[in-house]
């Protein structure tokens, strides 16, 4: 209705202006466009509800076929560099993308029948023991380092000069390898590794090259030989640690400080100096001097003490091993012929795979602790702050599993005690291996091997016969095998039931026969 006619008055209505009709235009579009769009969202609503409904029947389906969800669970999602490779290929991808101390060099093993012990045993003692075990240090030989690291988190740092000090009066009273060795041959522990010289550079033995060493602190007390002679006599393999760096030697002229800084350099009294002053740098030698009295040094403990079966150097090599067969025709040199992961950082079961499959022998080396510390040596956090008897076979079978060694550190007392702990979980251990010795000792070593490929159960392998730790559910699933002769418990001997199907297998440990540590289940497959 024109309003207008109401007070009589009459008036054109003007013709739509050709804004208006765009606007028109406009809204009718965005109208259309809306329309279309809740369609769009309406059928997008329909196919994710399609899609939830359908992932729950799968779901459901699952969950009614424990097997089918196994085999989904187990399908590998994470980047296998290995698979597929040539062991030289494998070799080349892990130079250039593994840590250094995850590469090893390539050993005839055929030719050297004489280290079989190495690779047969799998479970070496690493005992990081000398002036940095004793009251007040911190742990380890580089408490005396500086770092910028270490100084924001409040970390203990100690002079060199601080450090040194303990060695004027140490002498552990009871320092006992007999017990040691006797507890490590009964827990399955094939070898022990003791430092003979760490990075503080005083030497466990009478030397007569330098006088940083018992002779002349210990009143020639041989600390060396009674290691030695426990060793043998418990029928462990002796190794020997090395460290080519010596922190005692001429320190006045040592840097103090790791990593460098391009800013400054830090002297044994931990001031900054300037970058032109000539320290020589933490981890080399400072001369021929130095050289000198490190090769004197090694030489001895190569002739005083009869056979030694393993030299385990840290920071740098004295002798190539060449040299040392000079010396000891049958030595086994740890680091320098094979890989030595250092701690978990290393040694994930992803990257000694790849080691495995490279060919490379290896041995992991870490800390028998549940939480990091710099600790080494001996520090009353290891007292508490330890691995149980499952922790440390559990590891041990991980690293069997994936062909190569453990080289647990447990560190004796300043006092030359081994903690209390330490003789427990021995017990544990010696008790384990009693009924599950086969499935970590004189295993096969050499890839493939079933764990990472075929499943993701730690699982050793001799011939045709596969040992399986279940997961915490008490499940193996293995991929990729033919039709088992027979499933039993390792511990008891008892047949378990399993599910085969499609090249897969399904074992489930029933509650009964599992226990506090591993259980491993041996599966036999026809030959």
């Amino acid at each position: 209705m024109n309003p207008l006619k109401t007070i009589g008055l009459s008036l054109p209505i003007p013709a739509p202006s050709p804004a208006m009709i765009s606007l028109s235009v406009a809204f009718e579009e965005i109208k259309e466009d809306s329309r279309k769009l809740m369609k769009q969202i309406t059928l997008a609503l329909i196919g994710l509800l399609a899609v939830a409904c359908t992932a729950h029947a799968q779901e459901k389906s699952l969950a009614e076929d424990p097997f089918a969800l196994e085999q989904t669970r187990h399908q590998s999602t994470s980047e296998r560099p290995w698979a597929g490779k040539t062991p030289k290929e494998v070799q080349a991808w892990a130079r250039t993308n593994l840590h250094r101390k995850l590469i090893g060099k390539e050993i005839d093993a055929a030719s050297h029948p004489e280290w079989d012990w190495f690779r047969k045993s799998g479970l070496g003692l690493f005992l990081h023991w000398g002036p940095p075990s004793v009251a007040p240090n911190n742990g380890d030989a580089w408490a005396m380092v500086w770092s910028q690291a270490k100084a924001n988190a409040k970390r203990k740092m100690m002079l060199p000069e601080e450090m040194f000090a303990v060695a004027e009066t140490w002498n552990p009273e009871k320092y006992d390898p007999d017990k040691w060795m006797a507890a490590a041959a009964e827990a399955g522990f094939g070898y022990a590794v003791l430092t003979s010289r760490h990075h503080d550079g005083y030497c466990l033995w009478p030397s007569e090259h330098g006088t940083w060493d018992t002779g002349d602190h210990m009143n020639g007390r041989d600390l060396i030989k009674d290691y030695v002679g426990a060793s043998r006599k418990h029928g462990l393999r002796v190794g020997l640690y090395y460290s080519g760096p010596n922190w005692h030697f001429d320190y006045k002229n040592r840097e103090f400080m790791h990593p460098p800084s391009k800013n400054f350099r830090m002297n044994y009294q931990h001031e900054k100096v300037d970058t032109s002053a000539k320290l020589t740098p933490l981890m080399a030698s400072s001369g021929p001097a130095e050289k000198e009295q490190s090769e004197g040094q090694v030489r001895e403990l190569m002739t005083n003490y009869g056979p030694i079966d393993m030299m385990w150097w840290d920071g740098n090599s004295i002798m190539t091993p060449q040299e040392l067969a000079k010396l000891q025709p049958n030595i086994f040199v740890a680091r320098g012929l094979i890989a030595t992961p250092e701690g978990m950082h290393h040694g994930e079961s992803e990257n000694v795979k790849v080691t495995n499959e490279a060919g490379w022998w290896w041995e992991l080396c870490i800390k028998s602790e549940n939480s990091f510390t710099p600790n080494w040596h001996y520090g009353v956090q290891c007292e508490t702050n330890h691995w149980d008897t499952n922790k440390l076979l559990t590891e041990l079978v991980r690293c069997r599993s994936l062909g190569g060694n453990l080289l647990v550190n447990i560190p004796p007392r300043g006092n030359g005690e081994m903690m209390d702990w330490y003789y427990e979980v021995c017990d544990e251990m010696a008790g384990w291996m009693k009924h599950s010795r086969e499935a970590v000792v004189d295993v096969d070593l050499d890839a493939p091997l079933p764990t990472l490929d075929k499943t993701q159960n730690f699982t050793t392998k001799r011939g045709n016969i596969f040992y399986s730790l279940p997961n915490d559910q008490g499940v193996v699933f293995i991929r990729d095998v033919q039709r088992p002769a027979s499933v039993t418990s390792l511990r008891t001997g008892e047949s378990i039931d399993f599910e085969y199907r499609d090249g897969s297998l399904r074992i489930v440990l029933p509650e009964a026969l599992r226990t506090e540590l591993p259980d491993m289940v041996k599966i036999v497959f026809r030959e």
